[in-house]
């Protein structure tokens, strides 16, 4: 005889030593709450984070979680559709913040020249390669030096979230410098 799944209110009053719980969960749910996330929020990125996020809150409040039956999954899906809210919202301040491009100097106003200018140029390339949120992140952890803690404020993301995007940015623009500084020898040879 074939034994029932366990019930997401069962999985989630499990032993978290048993580390499965949270796997299976995620299996369980993850394409629903992928599939509302990109609807909500329109990128892979973002989705992905969201959908990370939202069960990382229902692992952390397991204890203090009320459902209606056994299924978490309208939980999580409300905790999508607020996550990304936030995230819009977070989105709208920073632009509102945030200098028009029309105002910043032209590359030719600039002072830098020779072989600073050079590395200028390939930087901001690499940078503008990024996604949005990504060259954000980077530029506020990276650039101005920010913490995570200050980074994730400014943009409305999690501390992890900004761990994460950074992570991935770090790793792009070593590959899109090292390659650039690759091809710049090359140039000079």
């Amino acid at each position: 005889m074939e034994r029932a799944e366990p019930s997401d209110r069962e999985l989630l009053a499990a032993d978290p030593a048993a580390g499965a719980t949270f796997a299976f969960l995620t299996r369980r749910h993850g394409g629903v709450l992928y599939a509302i996330a990109y609807r909500e929020v329109g990128t892979v990125h973002d989705a992905e984070e969201l959908v990370q996020d939202a069960f990382l809150l229902l692992w952390t409040k397991r204890a203090r979680l009320r459902f209606v039956g056994d299924s978490a999954l309208p939980w999580l899906i409300v905790s999508v559709k607020q996550l990304a809210a936030n995230r819009r919202r977070a989105l709208q301040r920073r632009a509102r913040r945030e200098v028009p491009v029309a105002a910043l100097p032209e590359h030719g106003e600039q002072t830098v020249d020779g072989p600073a200018a050079a590395v200028a140029e390939v930087v901001e390339r690499a940078f503008a390669r990024l996604p949005e949120l990504d060259a954000a992140v980077a530029r506020l952890c990276l650039v101005e030096d920010l913490s995570y803690g200050d980074a994730a404020t400014r943009l409305g993301l999690t501390v992890s979230a900004v761990r994460n995007r950074l992570s991935r940015s770090r790793a792009r623009l070593r590959r899109d410098l090292v390659g650039s500084r690759d091809a710049v020898g090359e140039e000079e040879r």
